[in-house]
């Protein structure tokens, strides 16, 4: 692709808007993770070619990928004010809203509405007389029925909805054939299994109904690969939103959405199921052995973040760049996301207001082996937490390996995940109400005192959490069942 790059940048010197080149550019960028090139050639012919929708998705898409997210939301907006846009597209919009503070509840509410709008146009109705279903059913409809964030909080929690007398079903739509050893422990917790990725939305529908289920979960919101038309087409008769978005879909169909008392604050809304203490629990993980305060040996501070880079606001590098500037003996250590610009770190330094010496700001390598991954917290001191959208897995795996998470306690869900998950862990002394406390808490951890503290809790943390409700999947059950229960009859 080398060859074929300089190719297309040669037949661009020679006429700047030949569009062959530049679409040809943008697929080679998903390959060698150059995205900001091709992004400032696309935005240079955008201006002059401002109805041409198939480079406003191009640009959109692309910003998406290299982790530029507020230039993503502004040109899947210009796509969305155009017309000429797939539901995909409008989706896509609404998921990357989360990652931002600069849009209210009521646009949000706006596009899911319009959403809404269009899955009316092809929805399907079913009798759901409560009779004809079964109650111990519940059905989890994902595209990350796999070796996933979602696939690691549902496995033990699944073996224990199904000792407890319901059998659940999974309704997996992830394509693409995997076989390892977690999807097969994932398959055996099931009582039922079935793929169904080649079916349309009206084939799925009319297979979930013709399995009776009285309970469908979707665990994937407005995430991409979702299948929202399912849900509102309405196969079961009470329907739950939960896990792996953390937002409301704005869908009438899905009845409820399963929160806990800590990630939004006391409200009227009939539509959210409280569970207590905490709103999913994670499966143990593997036992990788802890390792010592790593600031012991290094005689140097290591915060650490290995949130997908999306989360990475402008908001949260202003305040991460405040830490490394007060804190001058400290590095931030971030793990490479899957899709991002390879030129990540660079765009990185440019945004913090004080400059920063570039070998502070360490990258480490996207790990798929799991305990590898988790032994990639052997180089964290202590984690600092993303706002407006959260850690949730990462957070979890964090205090697992006894690196506590600093965390920002927001106002909305996706901002009080970190909040829920460091109360139910005792750990509230990470927990700031401002970014002002915010970096008051990692600058006490700059002197002797507050290295000891951390050397101690790092050998205490797991054992202190392991029964927490954190990874109580057997209480949680628990409490989940005593919810559903109470909608059998509904």
């Amino acid at each position: 692709y080398i060859q074929a790059k300089k190719c297309f940048n040669s037949a661009l010197e020679l006429d700047k808007n030949y569009l062959h080149s530049i679409l040809n550019l943008s697929k080679l960028a998903y390959v060698d993770k150059d995205f900001q090139q091709i992004i400032n050639i696309l935005k240079d012919y955008h201006l002059q070619n401002l109805t041409n929708t198939k480079i406003t998705l191009i640009l959109a898409d692309l910003c998406y990928s290299a982790g530029f997210v507020e230039e993503s939301i502004y040109f899947h907006k210009k796509l969305i004010e155009s017309g000429k846009f797939e539901n995909k597209d409008l989706a896509a919009l609404i998921f990357l809203l989360n990652y931002s503070n600069q849009y209210s509840e009521n646009e949000y509410r706006k596009y899911c509405k319009l959403y809404d709008e269009i899955l009316t146009k092809n929805k399907t109705s079913y009798n759901l007389k409560n009779s004809e279903h079964d109650s111990h059913k519940i059905g989890f409809l994902s595209y990350d029925l796999r070796d996933h964030s979602v696939g690691y909080f549902l496995k033990d929690l699944i073996k224990k909805l199904n000792q407890k007398n319901f059998k659940t079903i999974a309704f997996n739509l992830y394509e693409k054939k995997v076989d390892n050893s977690f999807k097969s422990k994932l398959k055996s917790s099931f009582s039922e299994w079935y793929e169904v990725s080649n079916l349309n939305d009206r084939e799925l529908s009319d297979y979930i109904y013709s399995k009776k289920v009285h309970f469908l979960i979707d665990l994937a919101g407005y995430s991409s690969g979702n299948r929202l038309q399912v849900f509102k087409n309405k196969p079961a008769p009470v329907q739950f939103s939960w896990l792996g978005y953390c937002n409301e879909t704005h869908i009438e169909e899905i009845d409820f959405m399963i929160i806990d008392e800590n990630v939004i604050e006391k409200t009227e809304n009939k539509r959210f199921v409280r569970i207590p203490k905490i709103w999913n629990s994670l499966s143990k993980l593997d036992s990788v052995t802890i390792n010592e305060l790593p600031a012991i040996k290094n005689n140097f501070f290591n915060f650490g973040c290995f949130n997908n880079f999306l989360k990475i606001s402008d908001e949260t590098i202003e305040t991460w760049g405040e830490i490394l500037t007060k804190f001058t003996n400290s590095n931030l250590v971030l793990k490479n996301s899957v899709s991002s610009d390879k030129n990540f770190k660079n765009y990185l330094l440019k945004k913090f207001k004080e400059k920063i010496n570039e070998n502070r700001i360490i990258i480490l390598n996207y790990e798929e082996d799991k305990k590898s991954h988790l032994k990639q917290y052997y180089n964290i001191d202590l984690g600092l937490d993303t706002f407006p959208y959260n850690g949730v897995t990462t957070t979890f795996e964090s205090l697992w390996m006894g690196v506590p998470v600093i965390t920002l306690k927001g106002q909305r869900f996706i901002s009080r995940c970190g909040y829920s998950i460091n109360k139910n862990a005792g750990l509230m002394d990470f927990t700031a109400k401002n970014k002002e406390e915010y970096i008051s808490i990692a600058l006490q951890f700059s002197n002797d005192i507050g290295v000891e503290k951390l050397k101690n809790l790092r050998k205490n943390l797991r054992s202190n959490i392991i029964n927490s409700p954190l990874f109580d999947t057997n209480s949680f059950s628990d409490n989940l069942l005593d919810k559903l229960k109470k909608y059998t009859k509904k």
